[in-house]
């Protein structure tokens, strides 16, 4: 009967071993291709999310909303499902917590280069930026819209430091894109 018992607990604490391990190539060591582009991560998460906190130094995002300001498309329904002030919370980490996505290996550029993570610059304004998006996510935990809009400056300068070395050089698809100051 021990036997028994004892070769049921093994069976049993093996099954859960290996119920609890993550399937192949989804370890957290696996790292598998980005599914985007360089563009790709600014347009989906870097651009919106800028853009509500840019917002704030216009809007109070802790004001009250007029009854009738929301629509009837998917944007206008869930665009409100949280608070004008955890809006500007999520983006301040979306900003912050997107320079991983920035940096991971084999991102492309969107006229297929490499992205330039190794670059002594770019990494440079990849540290600007979670800088820039931590002080935005202090400054609205205060939910003081004065605090959030004087830290938008710190946004502008990890944004625009960034833009005027990789993004702003010619074409979109050209050869100087987004690598191009590592040829020099």
């Amino acid at each position: 009967m021990r036997a028994l018992v004892l070769g049921f607990t093994l069976a049993l604490a093996s099954g859960l071993a290996a119920a609890q391990a993550p399937p192949p190539g989804n370890s957290p060591t696996a790292r598998s291709k980005p599914a985007g582009t360089l563009a790709q991560v600014m347009r989906g998460i870097y651009f919106p999310n800028a853009n509500l906190i840019f917002d704030v130094q216009q809007h109070d995002p802790g004001a009250p909303k007029k009854p009738g300001e929301t629509g009837g498309s998917a944007t206008d329904t869930y665009g409100n499902a949280y608070s004008g002030w955890e809006v500007v919370e999520n983006a301040a980490i979306a900003l912050t917590d997107g320079v991983d996505l920035i940096l991971t290996p084999g991102r492309r550029c969107q006229n297929g280069k490499p992205v330039p993570s190794r670059d002594a610059n770019f990494q440079k304004f990849a540290r600007n930026m979670r800088s820039a998006g931590l002080a935005v996510l202090a400054a609205a935990h205060t939910k003081n819209q004065e605090k959030v809009s004087d830290a938008t400056n710190d946004l502008a300068d990890a944004c625009s430091g960034c833009h005027e070395t990789y993004r702003d050089k010619g074409p979109a698809d050209g050869p100087a894109r987004c690598a191009s100051a590592l040829s020099k």
